[in-house]
């Protein structure tokens, strides 16, 4: 059925200002509610304003949910069930270890703690650099879990998109949306402290901002886009 184009002088409908499809190469802004098998809501943007991710450029969400808002456009909004092998993989032992409790020095350990970390050189395994939660603290050593918390769960995610714009080309280089007040859904990198050099800045004062030409600090919680989609 032919549009009718708006004449000279007539208003337009701002939902036809804004038909681009979700695709790769696109800034995605969603809205998101995400809940384990027993309807317990685990993360949602509610409160925080909507998730902005740069869809297509490496894994920034679960690839199912990838796969599920590919061609959506904005106002549209769906239901989704992630089973473990679309949604954060399933549990391997082999990346449950354990360490001498000297191996932390007088830095504190408890369970629940988290961190980055290399253990190729203490470990039969090698995982390469890889997060860790601290899961046993023994007399004499301590159990580490490689596993993410959400791996083996099956989940139910409901989603709106709210905003989709082409990349720009630096957005594109650097691997994530900028915003203003900061890059990464624009609430600042890593721990959310913002770096004075600027969040893409190669300054002094960037102190490892998401962009940063310096290595960030190892003890740093989070990283570029922590936070969303259960993926901090």
């Amino acid at each position: 059925m032919p549009v009718a184009l708006p004449q000279t002088g007539m208003a337009v409908d701002s939902t036809l200002l804004n038909t681009m499809r979700v695709e790769p190469k696109t800034v995605v802004g969603i809205e998101f509610t995400m809940k384990n098998d027993d309807g317990t809501i685990l993360e949602s943007s509610e409160g925080k304003g909507p998730l902005e991710y740069l869809h297509g450029v490496g894994m920034p969400l679960p690839p199912g949910l990838i796969q599920a808002i590919e061609g959506m456009a904005v106002d549209e909004a769906k239901s989704v069930v992630l089973t473990p092998d679309l949604a954060f993989g399933h549990r391997d032992d082999a990346f449950v270890v354990e360490l001498e409790r000297a191996r932390f020095g007088s830095n504190p350990v408890a369970v629940g703690m988290g961190f980055m970390a290399n253990l190729d050189d203490m470990i039969e395994a090698k995982h390469g650099m890889r997060r860790y939660f601290i899961k046993e603290v023994l007399a004499e050593k301590v159990v580490l879990d490689g596993n993410y918390e959400l791996a083996g769960k099956t989940l139910h995610f409901d989603i709106k998109v709210v905003s989709v714009r082409a990349a720009e080309p630096t957005e594109l280089a650097h691997g994530h949306p900028h915003q203003a007040g900061g890059c990464c859904g624009g609430g600042g990198c890593g721990s959310g402290e913002a770096s004075e050099g600027g969040c893409c800045s190669t300054e002094e004062g960037s102190e490892g901002g998401c962009c940063s030409t310096e290595e960030p600090a190892a003890q740093k919680q989070g990283g570029c886009g922590s936070g969303g989609c259960g993926c901090s």
